[in-house]
């Protein structure tokens, strides 16, 4: 699997604007591999996900959170913080949350390759989508990638809202889904 480098990034930027007092710390801490990567990524060329995403996740996570989900879920988040501005930000803005959704698939291609998913259920307020395909088998990407739904979901304007992983590739699942609701 490959991660586009904007993912990488946007580690980089979370555990430097997050984390500032101990991003150097942070840094020392990556294997020689991620050091590297991080040293010459471009954000649109495409990097392997284990020294690109899933190693510096595994760090970040250990230095800063007792729960390694949420902070791979935190990063999710600050992702799509980062990424849906400007002229994103529009397009965000003036969609519904299903429509987003709907289209989740072109915006998860852009980043994640190869992927596939698809909407299984959907409603006025939820909403139910599973990755098909997601070939690494890694509960920090599944934990990102549902926090980066959820951030994307907020900036479109949802309220009480809820995304949950009801099923998981990491977990031995045949799909990665997740459930979400809003208001």
């Amino acid at each position: 699997m490959q991660v586009r480098g904007s993912v990488i990034k946007s580690i980089d930027s979370f555990v430097s604007d997050v984390h500032s007092a101990k991003y150097e710390d942070w840094k020392k801490g990556l294997s020689s591999a991620s050091s590297l990567l991080l040293s010459s990524v471009s954000t649109s060329n495409w990097y392997p996900v284990e020294p690109g995403v899933i190693a510096p996740t595994e760090v970040l996570c250990k230095m800063f959170y007792a729960d390694k989900k949420k902070g791979a879920w935190e990063s999710g988040r600050y992702s799509a913080k980062m990424g849906l501005t400007g002229i994103y930000k529009v397009f965000v803005l003036v969609s519904s949350p299903s429509f987003m959704l709907k289209r989740a698939s072109r915006v998860i291609a852009t980043f994640y390759e190869p992927t596939d998913l698809m909407v299984v259920d959907s409603s006025d307020k939820s909403m139910i989508i599973q990755f098909t395909k997601l070939p690494i088998k890694n509960e920090l990407i599944e934990y990102r990638i549902a926090g980066w739904m959820e951030m994307a979901l907020e900036i479109c304007g949802c309220k009480n809202l809820k995304v949950e992983i009801t099923k998981s590739m990491a977990l031995g699942q045949n799909v990665f889904e997740t459930t979400i609701t809003w208001d």
